[in-house]
Formats: C-alpha cells, structure tokens, sequence
C-alpha cells in the first residue's frame, strides 16, 4: 500500500478531504440529520443514488456491469451517530443534559462541551458542574445518563447538542484527531469506498448503508435487518472504528478484518473470504498491512444483522480513546491512523470486484481439508 492516500487514489477525492467533510459534523443518537445531509450531497455529486428507509437511515446505491448479475450485493454499514449531550432544560444560564451513549461516570465533570443549535451552527460553550450515573454496584460499570451545566460564552436553547470541547477534526502527520472518530470515520471509509469505485469505474454492486443510533442500543441495524431493509443475501460487513486499548490491535499496521465482538462471533465464512482477499493483496502489494483480531471492546452492528438472518461480517479500525475517554479520567479527542482507513477502503474495493468468490473460497477450503483428512487417515493406518 502507497505510503500516502493520494498516491493510493489518484482519481478520486483524497481521503483526508473526506474525513474532514464528514467528521467535524455535531451528530448523536437521534440527532444524526447533519451527516446524512453530507452523505445525500457527497452521492449525488457522483450520480449515485441516495434513498431514506422508514426509519431514517441512509442507503447510497452503486451499479455498474454486467458482472453484477447474480453476484451477491455487498453492504457495507456504519452508522452515523457518536454519544453526546442533549440540552433537556435551560434555566438562565443552568442547563440540563441528557446524555446517549456509554461513557463511564468517571468522566465529564469540570469538562466544557460546546452548544451547537437545530442548524449544526456553534452557539455556545458550556462546563459541566455535576455528573449523573446509572445504579450499578459496580462503579466500574456506572455511565453517565444526564448532566448539570453552566453555559459560560454564547447562548443555549431546549434541543440543542451538546458535544465534548476537544478537537472537532484535526490531522497531525497520518493521525486523525477528531470528536467524533467512531462511527463517522466508519462512514467515511464507506464513502471513499464509493468515490473509488466510481472514479475507477469498477464493474459490482455495493450499497453504502449509514443507520442511526447504534450508541442507544444498535437500533437502526436492528429496525433495517427487522424489515429485511437490506437485499436478501447480501453480504454485509459491519465497518466500525474499535478500541484498540489493552493491547487489541494497533494503529498504522493496516485495516482490521474483525472476527467479533463482546459477546459474538460473525460468519467464518466471510471472515475467510475477507481474510483470503486480504492475503492476496498483500502478495501482490508487500507494503499493504492489515490485521485479524477479535476486538471484543463492545459489541457492533455485525451481531444484531447477523442473529437477525444476514451473513455478515465486520471490518474497524485501531481507535485510541474510545469514546472520548482519555487518560487520568479526561475527556480527549478520538484518533485513528489515515493509512488504516485508505487500506480498508482497498480492502472494500477488491471485495466489491469479488463477490462472486465468496463461496468459491469456502469450498475450496473444505476440499483442501478433506483430502488432508483423507491423507491423514491412510498414513495413520500405515503408522505413519
């Protein structure tokens, strides 16, 4: 792999100019209109189709050849929401705030958060004075449900999101900095997936799918896969940015194809076919990395689509302070490697042109394993 983006791309938009369309935008759970707005804009300016399902999420459609016919769709999900604040009261200058998504109460309290209003605009600044959590005996298991803050600069209003005061998006060398890494740099890979695939005019069929509110419970995948959304037997990979703390995997050694999570494991058959692909491209392209782990640092979209009758897999990247938590109990901006979203964006586009292998691979696998077995039996009867 090209040690820069643009050298990997070099008829599609750089990747860094989409992260930064797309990460800096205020979103979380239910409140996730100003990065499917971006997501509409960015298809229809490469003529691809974008459609709303009854629940909100976003589908960007893309077709091309004759190959397609028969082949196997391939969805490539992540969604668009990230935890954050929502002003619930304003009395003065005393604000009120639910939160959605999981973050451990031991963060947040004294950490400022900026207010922006029902345009996506920046409003405001205000500094959180206390901390709710939910009952647990466990404090290692309380999150933050609701907050008390102080609006210290700019106004606020009933509705307002009110997201952590660190870097919206910045990039230093090949690391994004950014609020809102995990899952919009998820929806960034799928979109650069996209801009490739049409700037290459690569002949298959892959639908861009971007759900809502995966921080309140995987809820778009779930309603999506509830009412079969999705084409029936596609192949869908769940893309996500996973916490790479403890050890789980590392930034800038390539692309993650991600075998699990918390508490599931996803089709073995398409973890074998991603990890096949990926195995050839490395051969062809020594300088392509990528990684096969578990990544069991909380569980995602893969595993509602998956119990839900679709064969799926997923696909992340290394993120570094996972949901905003840094160290010594402060709130941080996310980070993820530039390398590893363009190596999973390449890691999509050989899979879009290769659908059609995904049983091919398989069987081929268990051809191999039964004449081994065949082999091994008759050097056991003869004593070896």
């Amino acid at each position: 792999m090209p040690s820069r983006t643009t050298a990997a791309n070099p008829a599609g938009t750089p990747l860094a100019s989409i992260v930064r369309a797309i990460v800096a935008l205020p979103t979380t759970s239910f409140r996730e209109q100003h990065v499917l707005a971006a997501i509409r804009a960015f298809a229809e300016a490469r003529g691809l189709a974008y459609t709303e399902d009854a629940f909100g999420n976003g589908y960007v459609t893309y077709r091309k050849g004759r190959a397609v016919r028969g082949a196997r769709p391939l969805v490539l999900g992540a969604h668009t929401d990230h935890p954050g604040f929502v002003v619930e009261g304003v009395r003065g200058k005393r604000l009120t705030l639910a939160f959605r998504g999981g973050v451990d109460a031991r963060y947040g309290k004294g950490e400022r958060v900026r207010l922006y209003g029902a345009d996506g605009r920046p409003r405001g600044v205000a500094r959180i004075t206390r901390i709710l959590a939910s009952d647990s005996p466990n404090r290692w298991a309380r999150r933050i449900t609701s907050a008390v803050a102080t609006v210290e600069e700019g106004i606020a209003s009933v509705g307002d999101l009110a997201l952590w005061d660190v870097a919206e998006c910045r990039i230093r060398g090949r690391i994004v900095e950014a609020r809102q890494c995990d899952d919009l740099i998820g929806a960034v890979a799928v979109l650069a997936t996209l801009d490739r695939l049409v700037a290459r005019g690569v002949e298959g069929h892959v639908i861009g799918s971007f759900t809502r509110a995966e921080e309140a419970g995987l809820l778009g995948a779930a309603a999506a896969a509830g009412a079969r959304t999705l084409p029936e037997g596609a192949l869908v990979v769940a893309v996500e940015c996973s916490s790479m703390a403890g050890g789980r995997a590392e930034q800038g050694a390539g692309p993650i194809i991600r075998v699990g999570d918390y508490g599931h494991i996803f089709s073995p058959d398409m973890t074998l076919w991603m990890f096949r692909l990926a195995m050839e491209m490395q051969q062809a392209d020594p300088k392509f990395k990528f990684q096969r782990k578990l990544m069991d640092g909380g569980t995602t979209e893969a595993t509602a689509y998956d119990f839900m009758g679709y064969e799926t897999g997923a696909a992340c990247v290394a993120l570094g302070n996972y949901h905003n938590m840094g160290e010594d109990g402060r709130v941080a901006a996310e980070t993820v490697n530039l390398d590893d979203i363009d190596g999973l964006a390449e890691l999509f586009v050989r899979m879009a042109q290769d659908t059609k292998r995904h049983g091919a691979v398989r069987a081929a696998s268990a051809k191999r394993w039964g004449e081994i077995g065949r082999e091994a039996g008759a050097r056991l009867k003869a004593g070896g």
